[in-house]
């Protein structure tokens, strides 16, 4: 795809188009004469590519490749699809294209993806640091020859890196409270992981609220859906199931909410009557749930402007203020899914 689109066209897609050498793609944008044969295939190649010489040209010169990589959780994953599409609008301004990659596949695998960036020369990385554990050594690379990484809702103990998020302990902790003042004192949660940062804060939040309102924490009501629909789904089965179960259901995700939901609809639990709840997460198919839930919305649009600007200012080598941290509130939607008792 040319000018505008996610994958940069580079001299190497000129060159493999039109069916010559990348020396000849060199030197016929330095202004070298070719034979007419050769010179006709690389403009014609250029023109059906879309392809800027001039940009590239600076770049080049510049030593930069002008693409930028980002290591996502899943291409089905709306969250980080959608603050990665408010980042691409930003750096598109300055010529830049992108390269994804999804961690899908094991360990040996994503550690293939990002040598793959690295081999592509991409002048800085994103990284939604879900699933790419056990990847930080190379990361670190990135970050030793100078190349600038921005950990985007989460980040790596260790990697010294900029990074954005939201605050999603007090996120957390407003959800929770939101359900002690509707006298709810039996809360269940279903929380990300046990070990992931973002996870980790959410249930601090969680804690926190209970313990401010000196509501002792059950045990068998914190619960981990590891991010995962299904599994969501299966835990809210469980806690609907426990000889005391809760009145009331923080759940700290997208789409273990939408598990949450299809668990409860083939229960027949009515929300708010028979269980109060609040999600994690405000995108279309919230607004389409019956009755409208309450949920934590966070910014995606602003996290993604975040991030493009602090890699932008790496790139062109201001690192004051470095390594940075971008934190950025989100905010509740109050809908119709908390029933006072």
């Amino acid at each position: 795809m040319g000018k505008g689109g996610w994958i940069m066209v580079t001299m190497v897609d000129v060159a493999d188009r039109a069916g010559v050498s990348l020396g000849t793609v060199s030197r016929y944008l330095n202004g070298y004469n070719l034979r007419e044969y050769n010179q006709k295939k690389v403009k014609e190649a250029i023109r059906e590519l879309d392809f800027n010489p001039n940009i590239m040209g600076k770049a080049l010169r510049q030593k930069q490749s002008l693409t930028l990589g980002v290591l996502l959780y899943d291409w089905t994953d709306i969250f980080g699809m959608s603050i990665t599409k408010a980042f691409g609008e930003v750096v598109e301004q300055s010529h830049y294209s992108l390269i994804m990659c999804h961690a899908e596949g094991d360990l040996k695998r994503r550690r293939q993806k990002i040598q793959f960036l690295r081999d592509r020369c991409v002048d800085g990385l994103v990284v939604f640091p879900i699933l790419w554990e056990g990847c930080e050594d190379l990361l670190q690379k990135f970050l030793d020859e100078r190349i600038p990484v921005v950990m985007m809702d989460g980040w790596f103990e260790g990697l010294t890196t900029d990074r954005v998020s939201v605050e999603n302990a007090s996120a957390s902790l407003r959800a929770v409270e939101m359900l002690i003042h509707a006298n709810h004192k039996k809360i269940a949660v279903i929380n990300g992981s046990r070990t992931e940062t973002v996870a980790q804060e959410r249930l601090s939040g969680y804690r926190e609220a209970l313990r401010l309102y000196r509501i002792p924490v059950r045990e068998d009501l914190v619960t981990y859906g590891n991010y995962n629909c299904a599994e969501a789904y299966q835990i809210t089965k469980e806690l609907l199931s426990l000889p005391d179960p809760p009145t009331a259901l923080f759940v700290a995700n997208y789409y273990m909410t939408l598990g949450a939901i299809m668990a409860l609809n083939e229960m027949n639990v009515r929300i708010p009557d028979d269980l109060s709840l609040i999600g994690f997460d405000h995108f279309e198919l919230s607004d389409v749930i019956k009755p409208p839930l309450t949920v934590i919305e966070q910014p995606v649009e602003e996290m993604g402007q975040a991030a493009a600007a602090l890699i932008l200012r790496r790139i062109h080598g201001d690192y004051q203020n470095f390594p940075q941290e971008r934190r950025i509130n989100t905010r509740m939607l109050i809908r119709d899914s908390v029933r006072v008792l």
